[in-house]
């Protein structure tokens, strides 16, 4: 074999290497699309970086605010998915107290417009959905600041619709 050939073999294995944890990082399949839930509260820890920022939070409120269906979407928003998965929404009823959240890097977070990290003590309202096998951890599809300023979160595809709550089983 030549060392061309090798040196191609190797540079394409590595290729895949390094993009198999990304995509399988970044995705939502092991993420429940079915069911959004809804949950606002207080960050009591941030992790802000790549490839994606992690924040722990109090689950203070379940209830979904008035006029919840006539939000505005944030910044960025896929009109379709964003709607679909605000009528999906509702109450978080689980067992935690506190949710581990999974966002979007710092450099997403500022092309939906927000330009800085999130801080520990801060209120946030999300919407999103729970990890199949970790349910305590939500990857939300939207969040709101307290000043009402949304952030996106939506990078690649939903492996399935989300369902409308009025159409959900007890």
């Amino acid at each position: 074999m030549s060392l061309k050939f090798i040196t191609s073999i190797a540079a394409f294995v590595l290729a895949l290497v390094s993009i198999a944890p990304a995509s399988a990082h970044h995705g939502w399949s092991s993420f429940d699309t079915r069911h959004a839930y809804y949950a606002a509260g207080t960050i009591t820890q941030v992790r802000w970086g790549n490839p994606h920022s992690e924040v722990r939070f109090n689950v203070e409120r379940t209830a979904l605010p008035d006029g919840w269906l006539q939000r505005e979407l944030p910044q960025g928003a896929d009109a379709t998915n964003g709607r679909a998965t605000m009528e999906s929404a509702r109450p978080y009823a689980g067992e935690h107290k506190e949710l581990r959240l999974i966002l979007a890097g710092p450099s997403w977070m500022e092309r939906w417009g927000l330009n800085r990290p999130l801080e520990k003590g801060e209120t946030i309202e999300v919407v999103g959905y729970l990890n199949s096998g970790e349910d305590e951890e939500l990857r939300p599809m939207m969040f709101w600041l307290a000043n009402g300023q949304g952030v996106w979160q939506q990078l690649t595809a939903l492996p399935r619709a989300p369902e409308p709550a009025s159409k959900a089983t007890p």
